[in-house]
């Protein structure tokens, strides 16, 4: 059974938070490396309408793709 945080020990209060610290160390070192990876890779997040466009011309290039190969 799960105490509420009222019911916990001292010790069980700072365990927790000791596990929290390193959870949170452990994210912030995944998100420094994920940001070194996109700036490694130039890579720039797309506005919404340029998403579209490029979604449009992969649906239009794969089309084509079809018909060329049906010939």
């Amino acid at each position: 059974m799960k105490k509420s945080t009222t019911q916990m020990t001292k010790k069980e209060l700072l365990d927790i938070i000791r596990s929290k610290d390193e959870l949170i160390a452990s994210l912030n070192d995944r998100i420094d490396e994920l940001e070194g990876m996109a700036i490694a890779s130039a890579a720039s997040p797309m506005d919404a309408d340029s998403s579209r466009m490029m979604a449009l011309m992969n649906q239009r290039i794969k089309k084509l793709e079809e018909t060329i190969n049906d010939q």
